[in-house]
């Protein structure tokens, strides 16, 4: 299911904005949660408490945080989510573009466009859910999707791979509110070269993290989005500091 956020400073745009993009799914048999705000502050907040976005859908007039302000934000803490910025004015365009924005829609041209653009993004979206991480053996097959991957620990004789996804029910992995550990029968470097490097990156001789996920790097440790610290040996920390800024340029 796509999760996608909207925001409109006014409330009677924002309505028809929402009426559009539900009709437009739902006659493509799209299945999507939608949320709509009329202040980028409160869209803000729910990404800062966790919530995940695949789809945002922002004005760029707004009073207070622009929309373009709120999107180099919400960046930070949505690496993964697509932009659509919807605007009156044209010379906005070439800033949203600078934004790695998936699409900009005219509001005297929403018609035109809008339905191509959702169903662009919804498909966009659905193939960079399907880059996973696959464990297959004999006795399980599992597909868990890269984006959710925090990072991989070494433990004992296993691997294990700790991502953001629910627990499931009666499965026997460990797990609370936050995170679902999987556990694999390999070493952290049989895994590392079935990832992509480019994403993920050895911080330590017992971890591999996700830069997708890395909000901040201190003194002997790495700080995830969710607040999770990952030690990072003083070995690595320059070549850390040196992808992490490679990675925040190609996706910030």
């Amino acid at each position: 299911m796509l999760q996608v956020g909207l925001c409109d400073d006014e409330p009677v745009l924002l309505d028809t904005l929402e009426e559009k993009v539900r009709r437009c799914f739902s006659e493509n048999l799209i299945f999507a949660e939608i949320q709509a705000f009329t202040g980028g502050q409160n869209l803000l907040y729910e990404a800062e408490d966790g919530k995940r976005f695949d789809l945002l859908l922002l004005d760029i007039e707004m009073p207070g945080m622009d929309g373009l302000e709120l999107a180099s934000r919400l960046r930070l803490l949505l690496p993964d989510a697509l932009l659509i910025f919807i605007t009156s004015h044209v010379e906005f365009a070439l800033d949203a573009y600078e934004l790695s924005t998936f699409r900009y829609i005219p509001k005297n041209n929403m018609d035109g466009r809008l339905e191509h653009a959702l169903l662009d993004a919804a498909a966009a979206i659905q193939l960079q859910q399907s880059q996973s991480y696959i464990i297959s053996n004999q006795n399980r097959l599992e597909r868990i999707p890269l984006k959710n991957l925090l990072y991989i620990q070494h433990v004992e004789k296993n691997s294990l791979l700790v991502t953001d996804l629910p627990a499931p029910e009666n499965t026997g992995k460990s797990g609370g509110a936050e995170h679902t550990e999987f556990k694999v029968r390999k070493t952290l470097q049989e895994i590392y070269e079935e990832l992509n490097p480019d994403d993920f990156l050895f911080i330590d001789r017992g971890f591999i993290v996700n830069l997708s996920h890395v909000m901040s790097v201190k003194v002997g440790c790495c700080i995830l989005r969710d607040g999770t610290r990952l030690p990072v040996s003083q070995a690595r920390m320059p070549v850390l500091k040196e992808h992490l800024l490679s990675f925040w340029k190609q996706h910030i």
